[in-house]
C-alpha cells in the first residue's frame, strides 16, 4: 500500500480562482471584478447617475447637460462597454478555474482509484491466508474506473464544435482578456481627447456617435458573452456527469470491501474462537501447574486441584473453574491499562508495579470468596483483615503473572493510553479556555487587520478538522475533535479589544496544560502557532487594487508573534487557570464570549 500511496497521493490545496491572478494583467483582472462585482459599486453607481440627473436639471449641468441627458447616456455606455469587457474577463478567468478543478479532480479520483486498487490486492492477499487460496470476492470492479483512465476530463475548449463553436471560442478569448479591455477603454479615452482638442470634428460633445458604436459594441460583447455562458453550462454539465460517475464507481468499489471484509469476518471469528479456546485451555493448564492464587478460606489451592495431578485427569468441574480464571486474566490485566499480547520480544522485561500487585491481588480473592465452594466454607474475610502472611502469599502469585503467561507464549504490555491526558483531566471550564484558546489563537490574526475574513475563519477551521483526524498525538486529536468552531465575535469588535482577551486566554490555556499535562505543552504550542500562520496565509492582502498585495501583512505578523509569546512559559505567562473561567462573568475583552458558558454562535 506504500508503494500505491506514494504515486498516487491528494494534493494538499484545492484549485481556486485565486490561483489564476499571475502577472499585473490577471492582478488588475480580479482586482476589477472584485470591486465593480459588489454592492458598494451598485450604491456608487446609482448616487453617480442619480446626482448628475439632479444637478443636471436643477444645478450647474443644467447647461451642459439637459434633459436627455444625452452626455450621461454617453458615459453610460462608455461604462457598459467596460462592463462588458470586465464580465468576458472574469468569464475566462472563471472558465480556466473550473478547467483547472477538473483535471483536480480528474487526479484526483485516479489517486482514489489506485488506492482502491491496492486495498482490494491486500484484501487479496487476506483471503488466501484466511481461505486456502480461495477468493472472496464475488464482483467486478465499477466498469467506469476502466473508462475513467482513457477519458480526459472534460474542458471548456472541448465542447466548441464546429465552426460556430471555434468561432464562439476565438472571439471569447480575444475579447476576454485584459487587453481588449484596455483598447475599449483607451479607445473611449482618445476619442473623448480628440473631440476636445479639435482634432476629430465628426462626433463633437455629447459624441453621438461614439454612443452609437458603444451601443453596437455592447450588443456583440453581449451575445459574446452568452455564448460563452452556454460552453461553460455544457462543461459544467460534462464535469457534474463525471463527478457523480466517479461517486457512484467509489461507492461500489467501498461495497466491494464491505462484502469482503464481511467474508472475512466470519472466517476469522471462526478462527479467534478457535485461537481463544486453545489459549484459554493452556493458559487455564498452566494456573493448574502453577497456581495464580493461594486458597480463599477452605477452597481448593490451586483452583483446579492438586497441581501435581496431571491435566488430563482433572474433573471437567475444576477444569472450567481453572478455564474461567484464565479467561479473567485479560480482563484484570485490562483494569490497570495493561494487555496480553503473542510474544514478540522477548527481551522485554515487564513487572508490576506495587500499587498494581495490590489491586490484582485484591480483585482476584474477592473473585475467589464470592464463587460457591463445595462443601460448607467460613464467612469469607476482608481482604484488608487478611493476616500479612496470607496477603503476602497472594502478592507474590500476583508478580508471578507474567512469567506464568510467557510460559505460555504471551507477554504483558501496558497500552499507554492511561499516560495521555483528555478530556476528564480537566473540569468544564478548563477545558472551555483550552477551546477558546485555539479559536483565538485564529480570530485575533484575521482581525489584525480590521475585519474577520471568511476565507481566513474556514482555513482556521479546515486545520482543526484535520488536526481531529490526523495529529500525531492523541491529546491534541481529542481536544481539537471537541471544538465548535465558534469565533465568539460581536459586531464591531476591535482588535485592541480581542487581543486583550485573546492573549490572555491563550497564556491561561498554556499554563493549564502545564500544570496538568506538561508533556502535551509543546504540540499543543505549536498548534496554536500554527493556527495563526495558516489564518495569516489564507488569503491575499494589502497592496492597490490587489497589486503588490501578499499572504502575510506585517500587522498579521504582529500578531503572529503575540500567539508566539503569548504561548511561552515564563514567569509572565505562566498565569494561574483562574484567570480565564467558563463560570464566572467575564469583563473588558472577555465580555465577547459572553458569561457563564462557552460561546454557541457562529
Amino acid at each position: 500500500m506504500d508503494t500505491a500511496g506514494q504515486s498516487a497521493d491528494l494534493p494538499q490545496q484545492p484549485a481556486s480562482v485565486a490561483e489564476k491572478k499571475v502577472g499585473v494583467n490577471d492582478a488588475v483582472a480580479a482586482a476589477l471584478t472584485r470591486w465593480i462585482g459588489s454592492m458598494p459599486a451598485l450604491y456608487v453607481a446609482l448616487v453617480v447617475i442619480g446626482g448628475w440627473m439632479a444637478l443636471a436639471t436643477w444645478g450647474p449641468l443644467h447647461r451642459a447637460d439637459p434633459y436627455p441627458f444625452a452626455f450621461l447616456l454617453f458615459l453610460n455606455n462608455v461604462a457598459q462597454l467596460v462592463l462588458c469587457s470586465v464580465i468576458l474577463v472574469g468569464q475566462r478567468v472563471l472558465g480556466s478555474a473550473a478547467d483547472r478543478r477538473a483535471v483536480q479532480t480528474y487526479e484526483n479520483a485516479e489517486a482514489i482509484f489506485a488506492r482502491v486498487a491496492d486495498l482490494q490486492a491486500h484484501l487479496d492477499r487476506h483471503d488466501r491466508a484466511l481461505s486456502r487460496g480461495v477468493s472472496l470476492l464475488h464482483t467486478s470492479p465499477h466498469p467506469w474506473i476502466e473508462r475513467h483512465r482513457v477519458q480526459p476530463p472534460p474542458q471548456a475548449i472541448d465542447q466548441s464544435v464546429g465552426v460556430n463553436g471555434r468561432i464562439a471560442a476565438w472571439l471569447t478569448q480575444r475579447l476576454g482578456s485584459m487587453w481588449a479591455f484596455y483598447v475599449a477603454a483607451g479607445t473611449q479615452v482618445l476619442w473623448i481627447g480628440l473631440a476636445m482638442l479639435g482634432a476629430q470634428r465628426v462626433d463633437p460633445y455629447p459624441f453621438a456617435f461614439m454612443t452609437f458604436l458603444s451601443a453596437l459594441a455592447q450588443l456583440i460583447f453581449m451575445i459574446v458573452i452568452m455564448v460563452g455562458q452556454e460552453v461553460l453550462d455544457r462543461a459544467g454539465d460534462r464535469r457534474s456527469e463525471q463527478t457523480f460517475l466517479d461517486a457512484e464507481a467509489i461507492l461500489h468499489e467501498c461495497r466491494r470491501m464491505k462484502a469482503r471484509l464481511t467474508a472475512q469476518d466470519r472466517i476469522i471469528d471462526s478462527l479467534a474462537d478457535y485461537a481463544a479456546a486453545q489459549v484459554t485451555e493452556h493458559l487455564a493448564e498452566a494456573i493448574h501447574h502453577t497456581p495464580l492464587l493461594p486458597a480463599a478460606d477452605n477452597r481448593q489451592a490451586s483452583i483446579g486441584g492438586p497441581a501435581g495431578q496431571p491435566w488430563r485427569k482433572l474433573p471437567e468441574e475444576l477444569k472450567e473453574t481453572a478455564r474461567g480464571q484464565a479467561r479473567r486474566i485479560g480482563e484484570r490485566l485490562a483494569e490497570i491499562g495493561c494487555l496480553m499480547v503473542p510474544t514478540f520480544d522477548q527481551t522485554r522485561a515487564f513487572a508490576f508495579s506495587d500499587d498494581e500487585v495490590e489491586l490484582l491481588a485484591r480483585l482476584e480473592y474477592e473473585q475467589q470468596t464470592t464463587e460457591p465452594a463445595p462443601g460448607p466454607v467460613p464467612a469469607p474475610v476482608r481482604w484488608e483483615q487478611l493476616p500479612d502472611e496470607t496477603r503476602a502469599r497472594h502478592l507474590e502469585a500476583v508478580q508471578r503473572i507474567p512469567a506464568m503467561l510467557a510460559d505460555v507464549g504471551f507477554q504483558v504490555l501496558r497500552d499507554g493510553k492511561g499516560d495521555v491526558p483528555g478530556e476528564t483531566d480537566f473540569t468544564a471550564g478548563e477545558w472551555a479556555t483550552l477551546q477558546q484558546a485555539m479559536m483565538a489563537a485564529g480570530v485575533l490574526v484575521s482581525l489584525a487587520e480590521g475585519v474577520v475574513d471568511a476565507e481566513e475563519i474556514f482555513a482556521l477551521v479546515k486545520v482543526l478538522r484535520e488536526a481531529s483526524i490526523a495529529h500525531p498525538n492523541r491529546f491534541i486529536r481529542e481536544l481539537t475533535a471537541a471544538s465548535t468552531f465558534t469565533t465568539g465575535l460581536q459586531p464591531g469588535t476591535a482588535y485592541a479589544d480581542y487581543k486583550v482577551f485573546a492573549l490572555e486566554a491563550i497564556r491561561s490555556a498554556t499554563a493549564i496544560i502545564a500544570g496538568k499535562a506538561p508533556t502535551e505543552v509543546a504540540d499543543f504550542r505549536a498548534l496554536l502557532i500554527e493556527l495563526a500562520t495558516v489564518v495569516a496565509d489564507a488569503n491575499n492582502e494589502g497592496g492597490f487594487f490587489g497589486l503588490g498585495s501578499r499572504p502575510r501583512t506585517p500587522r498579521e505578523a504582529a500578531a503572529i508573534e503575540a500567539v508566539t509569546q503569548a504561548t511561552e512559559l515564563d514567569g509572565t505567562s505562566l498565569r494561574p487557570p483562574a484567570q480565564v473561567r467558563a463560570d464566572q462573568p467575564l469583563t473588558s475583552g472577555r465580555q465577547l464570549f459572553g458569561a457563564g458558558r462557552p460561546p454557541v454562535g457562529p
